[in-house]
C-alpha cells in the first residue's frame, strides 16, 4: 500500500508538471483547424481608396485645391506575433496610382491636372477580439510615413508623417489561409503653408485625409 501511495506521490507532480502552461496552446487545440495566434502572417491585398485634398495654399503647382480621384490600391501586410493573445506587429505597404482632379461639385465634370501616386508605408498593431472558430475580428492601428508623388516634372515626392485606424475580420479557409477584409481610415500631415496665420491652421483642417476598403488572402506559417 505504500509501495502505491509512494507512485502515486510521484506521478501526480509529474504530470502537472507536464501540463502545458501556455494558453495559447489550448486555444490552438481547441481551434485545430485554424491559423495558429503564434502564426506569422503574410498578407497580400487589393481594395478601394478614395478621398484626398491638396490645397491650394499647400503648393506652387496649383493655385486652387485639387482632389485624388478615387480609385484601385494595392499592398501587402507582414505580421509578427506578440504572444499567445493574438496579438500582432503588422508592417504594411499600400500604394494608390490615381489622378489629380479639378471639379467635384454635383454634375460637374473633373478636369485631370497631373497624375499621382500615394503610398502608404506603416507599422502598427493588429488587435483581435471575439475570436472564434469561423472569425477573428481585430482593430488595427498604425503610423509611419505617407509619400505623396505627383506625376509632375522636376517635382519630387513628399514624404509626411501618416497615421490610421480602422476595423477588419479574418475569416480562416483553413490552418494555413484565411480571407481578410477591411475598412481603414488615413490621416496625413500637411503644412499649411501660412507661416502668419497660427489660428488658421487651428480652426481649418487642411490635412490629407483618405479612406478605403480592402479584401486580402492571409498566409499563415
Amino acid at each position: 500500500m505504500r509501495k502505491f501511495a509512494l507512485l502515486f506521490l510521484i506521478l501526480i507532480p509529474t504530470t502537472l508538471f507536464a501540463q502545458p502552461r501556455d494558453e495559447g496552446w489550448r486555444e490552438d487545440r481547441r481551434y485545430s483547424d485554424t491559423p495558429s495566434a503564434h502564426a506569422f502572417e503574410i498578407t497580400p491585398f487589393a481594395g478601394y481608396r478614395w478621398g484626398g485634398t491638396i490645397f491650394g495654399n499647400q503648393t506652387f503647382l496649383f493655385n486652387r485645391d485639387v482632389d485624388v480621384a478615387s480609385s484601385a490600391n494595392f499592398g501587402a501586410n507582414f505580421a509578427l506575433p506578440l504572444g499567445s493573445s493574438g496579438l500582432k506587429l503588422e508592417l504594411m505597404a499600400n500604394r494608390q496610382s490615381s489622378d489629380l482632379e479639378i471639379g467635384g461639385r454635383l454634375f460637374e465634370p473633373d478636369n485631370r491636372v497631373a497624375g499621382i501616386d500615394v503610398t502608404y508605408l506603416h507599422a502598427g498593431l493588429q488587435i483581435p477580439f471575439a475570436r472564434s472558430r469561423n472569425a477573428t475580428p481585430y482593430f488595427i492601428v498604425s503610423g509611419g510615413l505617407a509619400s505623396l508623388d505627383p506625376d509632375v516634372a522636376g517635382i519630387s515626392a513628399e514624404n509626411r508623417f501618416s497615421a490610421s485606424a480602422g476595423l477588419g475580420v479574418k475569416v480562416p479557409m483553413s490552418r494555413a489561409l484565411s480571407v481578410r477584409f477591411e475598412g481603414r481610415g488615413y490621416y496625413t500631415s500637411l503644412d499649411s503653408g501660412n507661416d502668419d496665420c497660427l489660428v488658421c491652421d487651428y480652426f481649418f483642417n487642411e490635412d490629407f485625409t483618405q479612406g478605403e476598403v480592402n479584401m486580402g488572402l492571409v498566409f499563415s506559417f
